[in-house]
């Protein structure tokens, strides 16, 4: 009668990666079972997963007509090179997204 115990739970990356996809949220369930009643219990929480940020610089003045250098750093969190990443540029001029590969 009235305790409370804690249970700790680790999930790695490698176990929940697979199932992630282009989401970025994991849905967690936990699920119990008293022996003495027979009742069960259930709890699901949503993790929003944060993503990183990407912070642009000019590297140099913004005159009409000519080219404008941007810097853009990106850090990946993950413990896995990224393979297939690319950047999408729009802005107004820019008749359509402009691609660069990394």
């Amino acid at each position: 009668p009235p305790t409370e115990d804690t249970v700790t739970m680790t999930v790695t990356y490698a176990e929940y990666q697979p199932h992630v996809g282009d989401q970025d949220a994991l849905k967690l369930t936990v699920a119990g079972a008293v022996q003495e009643t027979g009742q069960v219990l259930a709890k699901e929480l949503l993790v929003r997963l944060h993503t990183p940020e990407l912070t642009l610089t000019l590297l140099g003045p913004a005159v009409v007509g000519e080219e404008l250098p941007i810097q853009v750093v990106f850090q990946n969190p993950l413990p896995k090179a990224l393979t297939g990443a690319s950047l999408r540029m729009e802005g107004a001029g820019i008749s359509c997204p402009k691609p660069l590969a990394l």
